[in-house]
């Protein structure tokens, strides 16, 4: 979830994917807090990570957050949404649309499984999806490198598959380019507070705010609390 998803919702607006996430990007639901970082759990991470794992935004398939039945409904759920958007963008490749769709139906599906999962092999499944959107990313940016949506989102995506070091790497090098896009330096400020780099977070915070006066992504509302929290 991230918060630059005005682009992807134009695309989306006749796809109904379970409407997981508010999305205008930061990480799903981020404006709520609910994508602080966090420590990380036995085993969230995976082995030689230091990334520490920002639970996701609630699902808002029906199920409860966390459990095995739990985890089983968001993929019955999500199961059959990537069945439609796959048939949709295998029937019409060049459609970007499609493909856009598709690559936030296995973003949404990553966090709404990382958000249920309570063993390790949940959250494997929850990386697993979150590499299966970056390839789809991937493949739409190669077309529309200047998307800047899908940029962060793609980064968010690295991010939850436990790399942060190459999730901040990433933003880094988007927000010397264009320095502002508001949700890019909310992100890169998340990825910090992952990273321990509590400085470096506030810098981003301040970034995001100064980047987004009016509040239009509400990255300024997300940014300041962040900056509340950690006592700027």
């Amino acid at each position: 979830m991230a918060f630059d998803r005005t682009q992807t919702k134009k695309a989306q607006a006749a796809v109904v994917i379970a409407a997981l996430a508010l999305a205008v990007v930061l990480l799903v639901a981020v404006l709520s807090g609910a994508l602080s970082p966090r420590p990380v759990g036995t085993g969230a991470a995976p082995a030689g990570s230091s990334a520490a794992a920002a639970a996701p935004a609630p699902s808002s398939t029906g199920a409860a957050p966390g459990g095995e039945s739990s985890a089983a409904e968001v993929d019955s759920s999500f199961g059959a949404a990537e069945q439609q958007l796959k048939a949709q963008y295998e029937a019409d490749p060049s459609n970007p649309a499609a493909l856009l769709n598709l690559a936030n139906g296995y973003f949404d599906w990553g966090a709404s499984a990382m958000g249920a999962a309570t063993t390790d092999e949940q959250r494997a499944r929850a990386r697993e999806l979150f590499n299966k959107a970056i390839d789809a990313y991937d493949t739409y940016l190669a077309e529309h490198p200047g998307s800047k949506g899908v940029i962060v989102d793609r980064a968010i995506s690295i991010f939850y598959t436990g790399d942060t070091t190459r999730a901040i790497d990433e933003l880094e090098a988007f927000t010397k380019e264009d320095d502002a896009f508001g949700p890019a330096w909310a992100n890169l400020g998340m990825f910090y507070e992952g990273a321990g780099r509590t400085d470096d977070a506030r810098a981003a915070y301040e970034r995001a705010v100064e980047a987004d006066p009016d509040n239009a992504y509400q990255v300024k509302t997300y940014a300041q609390q962040r900056l509340e929290a950690l006592g700027k």
